[in-house]
């Protein structure tokens, strides 16, 4: 059996200190520190329907759980959009789970940061919604490689692409190797590139790469309703 993740941090990995290296923190908005087998699991990339969602109903986001950011509901809520199989291009799909995808991480001092971040998978698909609280496009621009910059809904954005990691277990053993590609699109949440972006992924369990019009489609519907965005020129 093969799944297919875009590489994630993991809950208890250290951070340098605040005021040091903004490119590190860049670089774990990103998504670049390389995911750990036993944190897939609680981030759901081992699906499982939640309940219901196999009957083929759409499923709910699930509840908040103590260790997810405050803002998880919200951005699943914004994300879980009765329209997002349409969006997505994938009208014949639904959705089978809805849920928190974010991360903790702990600075040497002992504080803890989490990445709020919502993910929705609908058969083969994954979208995944991240609030880089602090992080500009510009900041995310100058350490992302083969970025293509643009505009959405008035605000700074870019696009960039990068592989998944496949899992591979059966036989008692486990593997890894490089996946599918996963499309990404970063929004700057006010007109000014100031006060942090949005990041919209979609990848493919099966390996397939997704349309790339698919993003531009849900930012424009979804990015409105998110906490934090700031409409207006």
């Amino acid at each position: 059996m093969a799944v297919e993740s875009v590489d994630e941090s993991v809950e208890g990995g250290e951070r340098p200190e605040k005021s040091v290296n903004v490119g590190l923190q860049v670089a774990a908005a990103l998504g670049l520190v390389a995911v750990a087998l036993g944190a897939m699991w609680g981030l759901g990339t081992f699906r499982k329907p939640a309940d219901g969602a196999d009957a083929g109903n759409p499923a709910r986001c699930q509840a908040r759980k103590p260790s997810d950011a405050a803002e998880y509901p919200a951005l699943c809520a914004a994300l879980n959009r009765p329209d997002l199989p349409v969006l997505l291009g994938a009208p014949g799909e639904h959705v089978m789970l809805a849920q928190s995808a974010g991360s903790t991480f702990t600075y040497p001092d002992g504080s803890k940061e989490s990445d709020a971040a919502a993910e929705v998978q609908l058969g083969t698909y994954n979208v995944r919604l991240t609030d880089n609280q602090d992080v500009s496009v510009e900041a995310l621009a100058a350490v992302t490689d083969s970025v293509q910059p643009t505009t959405v809904l008035g605000h700074a954005a870019l696009t960039y692409s990068d592989h998944t990691m496949e899992i591979t277990f059966g036989g008692g053993q486990t593997g890894s190797g490089t996946g599918g590609i996963a499309r990404h699109l970063v929004v700057a949440k006010s007109a000014k590139d100031g006060g942090g972006s949005f990041e919209l992924a979609v990848w493919r369990q099966d390996g397939t790469t997704p349309d790339a019009a698919s993003l531009l489609r849900i930012a424009q519907q979804v990015l409105p309703e998110a906490p934090g965005w700031v409409a207006g020129v």
